[in-house]
């Protein structure tokens, strides 16, 4: 029977601390990983010239992503970011403004469509959209539903837009609790470890949609601990996969074949 393979590409949408570090996690693992930002520079708001200084807490825990030290300045965290993304292999499109995404079912992709550097308008395919921009997405198109706002769906686990195709936002709801004093970015480097667990998933199934079952949806945790907790492990129960119809029926004829030739 015909089993589809392709390694999932994924595009992350915002170059600050959540998008980086999902951006990393994902081309660590081998997951040919774009990262957009309409800024210069990897960072958000810790590139920004008047940016104030930080905690010298801001650095990875994780080890393959603690490149660089941080020594309390914003600018210095900035570049810890950017060493990260940088050493994972994830291409940077600086000056790039993402205006379109919509699933294609048939391919089980999203084409996002941007203007780059030079004022020119583009669209290129992903298997897996990331949105870390930490702003509402009118650009996102809801497959079967044209009247609704993605931010008017239920978020499972602070991650996952539930009823949503392969899409992951790591900007989610964020804690307050004191342990953010301790680990300013731990609740980021569990939403990237998560996305990159989420594209393994993509990548065992095969081309297709992987959604929360909406029977599964689970409330967002309120402290850094819970989230953490909720994305230590990749719960493959809670998700529906359906294969891209294009794949769906190179299956069904191979099939066929297959058991015609008996």
């Amino acid at each position: 029977m015909f089993d589809p393979y392709r390694r999932p590409t994924v595009a992350v949408i915002g170059a600050g601390p959540a998008g980086a570090t999902t951006a990393a996690e994902c081309a660590f693992s081998g997951f040919d990983t774009t990262l957009f930002d309409k800024r210069e520079a990897i960072g958000g708001h810790l590139a920004a010239p008047d940016a104030e200084p930080v905690s010298k807490r801001l650095h990875y825990r994780t080890p393959y992503l603690k490149v660089t030290k941080v020594d309390g300045s914003a600018a210095a965290a900035a570049r810890h970011l950017a060493a990260a993304v940088q050493a994972g292999g994830a291409d940077f499109r600086p000056h790039t403004t993402v205006t379109g995404a919509a699933f294609d079912e048939g391919e089980g992709q999203w084409e996002v469509t941007f203007i780059d550097t030079q004022g020119g308008e583009h669209t290129e395919r992903f298997d897996i959209l990331v949105r870390a921009t930490g702003e509402a997405s009118p650009w996102i198109a809801v497959p079967g539903r044209p009247n609704i706002s993605v931010d008017d769906l239920y978020l499972h686990h602070g991650v996952e837009v539930v009823g949503l195709p392969n899409a992951l936002f790591v900007d989610g709801p964020y804690p307050t609790d004191s342990s953010l004093k301790r680990h300013p970015l731990a609740v980021f480097e569990a939403r990237g470890d998560y996305a990159r667990r989420y594209a393994r998933q993509l990548e065992i199934r095969g081309p297709g949609a992987l959604t929360v079952k909406r029977d599964k949806w689970l409330v967002q945790p309120g402290a850094v601990r819970g989230i953490r907790s909720k994305l230590s492990e990749f719960d493959a129960t809670v998700h529906e996969f359906k294969r891209a119809s294009h794949y769906a029926d190179d299956a069904r004829r191979a099939a066929r074949a297959t058991a015609a030739a008996r």
